[in-house]
């Protein structure tokens, strides 16, 4: 870097144009070893990430923001929340918040760069910066918590007080030395509602999670079959899973005042009978479209199996005999499993 920008005016026009950009928290970390790191390589090699094959073989760039930018000196850690309501379709299935609006990669990206590139125009010097949200490797929720936008609670996820655990997460990496902030203390005190709430007691302990107990994995991230001894667990869960999240004190307040979003997400039936068509406008430009179409129908196949869901008989039969694995054996094993259906 040439140049060098005052540090302070560079720190004051980069937070202005982040809120300018729509981010609500706003911290930096300096741009070192991920703190904490010793701890993630902990859980991956117990085999907490399950089937993420990506977390392992990402480790050492997920150490150093160096090796995503050369020279990187200051992780600036930036904080977006989403929305509260729960997304609960008209037959009772659930989808995790989060996923209710505009894929928030491509969102939260658009705004990190925008912001950047303001401050660029603004901050006089030579520097560089790369925007990073959550698929490029980088210990977001580590970094994040030591620039003070939270703490990591026991469910594992960065909440802070305004926003609870609510919130999505961007960093923009850059070489300029800008000040950094200071981590705030831990807030859940002797709570253990979310591990106490946990379905499937996927929790090692207070902020550890594993993966292979975690319906949120076996829903999003795992591709082909569910194992049968997973299957009745998915529940209602058709898409993601926020009861961890729910039951935070934290949470709660927001959960109240939150609106129930518009439209409503799909049943079950409207899930396993969506053509490809439908699925593109429905879901093309959203989060849910990381399960894709045929593992969002496995899904709905396995809780219309644990939840009994008669009405899914039809479709389940068609399903039962399509080519993919992951849904023609969901269905399968729904099937003897549903209640009668009234006419």
């Amino acid at each position: 870097m040439s140049g060098t920008p005052d540090r302070l005016f560079a720190l004051r026009v980069l937070r202005e144009e982040c809120e300018r950009a729509g981010f609500t928290g706003f911290g930096v970390a300096r741009a070192g070893p991920a703190p904490g790191f010793e701890r993630f390589r902990r859980w991956i090699a117990a085999g907490h990430h399950a089937g993420m094959r990506y977390l392992q073989d990402t480790l050492p760039v997920r150490e150093s923001p160096q090796a995503l930018l050369t020279g990187a000196r200051s992780v600036i850690c930036l904080s977006a929340p989403y929305g509260a309501a729960p997304r609960v379709a008209a037959d009772g299935s659930r989808f995790a918040r989060y996923a209710q609006d505009q894929d928030y990669h491509g969102t939260l990206r658009g705004q990190a760069v925008r912001a950047a590139e303001r401050s660029r125009e603004r901050v006089p010097g030579t520097w560089s910066y790369r925007v990073c949200v959550d698929s490029t490797p980088v210990a977001e929720r580590a970094f994040a918590a030591a620039a003070g936008l939270g703490w990591i609670g026991k469910n594992g996820c960065l909440m802070n007080a305004r926003d609870g655990s609510y919130v999505l997460l961007a960093e923009i990496l850059t070489d300029l030395d800008l000040p950094p902030d200071q981590p705030v203390a831990e807030q859940c005190g002797s709570c253990t509602r979310c591990l106490d709430a946990c379905p499937t007691d996927a929790f090692v302990e207070p902020g550890v999670l594993d993966a292979n107990r975690c319906l949120a994995y076996w829903t999003i991230e795992h591709r082909g079959p569910i194992p049968d001894s997973w299957k009745r667990a998915v529940g209602e869960h058709v898409f993601g899973c926020d009861l961890c999240q729910e039951v935070c004190p934290w949470n709660v307040p927001l959960q109240a005042l939150a609106r129930a979003p518009s439209p409503a997400p799909p049943t079950r039936l409207e899930v396993l009978t969506m053509g490809k068509g439908q699925w593109r406008r429905r879901f093309g430009k959203t989060a849910v479209n990381r399960a894709a179409r045929r593992g969002l129908q496995r899904n709905a196949a396995a809780s219309a199996g644990a939840c009994g869901d008669g009405a899914c008989r039809s479709a389940l039969e068609t399903a039962a005999a399509v080519p993919d694995s992951g849904l023609s054996d969901a269905a399968r094993w729904a099937l003897p499993r549903l209640r009668p259906h009234p006419l």
